[in-house]
């Protein structure tokens, strides 16, 4: 007599195997359980029952979400969906219900499988990477199942190769086509920027090498997901004496999932992980351009050039600088450090000369406004949508203040002046002079700012570029 387990696997198999095959514009994902042959090795009996929870689990989650089997290596899955919020709400339910599945014993004993609470692993550890776009389709000979080609294909086995085991990855470009629907389809999962990463070199009809690169986003369900807001940054409390004094949030009371960098070939560009935060201080640095000819055919391509241009600048630093948001040519960064930021708003000024590619009349020695601050930050995470590092607190806006407060072609810092103290200008060494500027109140802001603007020490010779 067949069991539920099994009556259901069969329905779920017979359901799956109905499913049309996508076609076009296509989002194509593959799937590998971490750790697989050790597991195999070290307890074959439970591992071909937690095989059978597996497959059950990701049949079940696809079948849910419209999606179409290519075919099964083992343990590994490759799968198509029309459209890539289907690929996801897949994955993100696929990935809850096997941390909630009910294990082996063996299983759970092993590197790869044991329950981390503070993690929010238990089980198979799978990896999932996807990516949308244009697919050519065949029909397999042997499986007459539909089998899929072209560069969509060959991307999303790219980025599963990216994976640790427990992590959904996708693409910038297809978490685009995506992003707007997430809230009401996906369940607000957690969003985190990876950066661009190399994925493949191939070699074009010139034999001249090519590279191929991509923005990698990582989706968590909310259920499992670290919450950085809670872990990072500075708590407020009240002293005995009833003044306002704060404390360190404690990461180690936060639970969640966390991945360490991805395995890649080479990161391109930042990352979340790259953004400072450590002791719950940051350096946060607001670039205004005011330089551009406001001319509607010109300043847009300009934008873009000048975007290029202050991301090379962040990366020349160590450790790099990091891009919080850009608008319109205006830019908030953190820094792990004020003399970092200080370094890099000079060598944005000095460097303009050779920007090549500006239409227009442009005031490249008075292009940008550099505002600066350093100090501690109430909370910082990942942007719901962008995955960026976002920060709270009173530093955000007191920086934006500064920035404002600069002359046309500055870079300025602000050191708050508590009680009517003074402040000594901040030392950068000899290749940087300070200068004071002025003491003042920055609009909404009840404390006294002293403003230094700092400029190149034009009589020793350090390149700023």
């Amino acid at each position: 007599m067949a069991t539920k387990a099994q009556a259901f696997r069969t329905s779920s198999m017979r359901k799956a195997k109905e499913m049309e095959a996508p076609s076009g514009e296509v989002t194509v994902i593959y799937t590998d359980v971490q750790g697989s042959t050790a597991l195999w090795e070290a307890c074959p009996s439970d591992m071909k029952k937690a095989q059978d929870i597996h497959d059950d689990i990701m049949r079940k989650c696809y079948t849910n979400h419209s999606g179409y089997e290519i075919t099964t290596e083992g343990d590994a899955f490759n799968l198509a969906f029309q459209h890539p919020v289907d690929a996801l709400a897949f994955a993100l339910q696929a990935q809850l219900k096997l941390y909630k599945a009910d294990w082996p014993a063996g299983i759970l004993k092993q590197p790869d499988g044991k329950h981390e609470p503070g993690l929010k692993f238990k089980g198979f550890r799978v990896r999932f990477g996807m990516h949308h776009g244009p697919v050519t389709s065949r029909v397999h000979e042997s499986t007459g199942r539909t089998v899929y080609s072209g560069e969509a294909v060959k991307i999303s086995k790219c980025v599963e190769g990216l994976c640790h085991g427990g992590q959904i990855l996708t693409t910038m470009e297809t978490w685009k086509v995506v992003s707007g629907m997430a809230e009401r389809c996906l369940g607000r999962p957690q969003i985190l920027d990876c950066g661009e990463h190399l994925l493949y070199e191939s070699k074009d009809a010139n034999g001249a090498k090519q590279r191929h690169s991509a923005r990698i986003m990582q989706l968590v369900p909310s259920e499992l997901a670290f919450d950085f807001f809670e872990a990072r940054g500075r708590r407020d409390v009240e002293a005995d004496d009833g003044s306002k004094t704060y404390e360190l949030k404690d990461s180690k009371a936060v639970a969640g999932r966390l991945f360490a960098p991805l395995i890649s070939k080479r990161q391109l560009t930042t990352c979340f992980l790259n953004a400072p935060y450590e002791n719950g201080k940051v350096t946060i640095t607001f670039v205004y351009t005011i330089g551009l000819e406001d001319n509607p055919d010109t300043k847009p391509r300009n934008l873009v050039r000048m975007s290029k241009y202050v991301r090379k600048q962040l990366l020349k630093l160590s450790p790099p600088g990091y891009e919080c948001q850009e608008d319109a040519g205006c830019w908030m960064l953190a820094f792990d450090r004020m003399s970092n930021a200080v370094k890099f708003g000079l060598a944005l000024k000095a460097g303009l000369r050779d920007v090549r590619g500006l239409d227009g009349q442009c005031d490249r020695d008075a292009m940008f406004k550099v505002g600066i601050l350093s100090g501690p930050f109430t909370s910082m995470g990942p942007h719901k949508t962008t995955g960026m590092a976002d920060y709270f607190g009173p530093i955000v806006n007191r920086a934006a203040r500064v920035a404002s407060n600069c002359k046309p072609g500055q870079v300025c810092v602000g050191i708050p002046l508590a009680n009517g103290v003074t402040a000594d200008p901040p030392d950068f060494g000899r290749e940087i002079i300070v200068k004071m500027e002025a003491v003042k109140k920055l609009k909404g802001i009840s404390i006294d700012f002293a403003i230094f603007s700092c400029t190149k020490n034009a009589k020793i010779e350090t390149p700023y570029r």
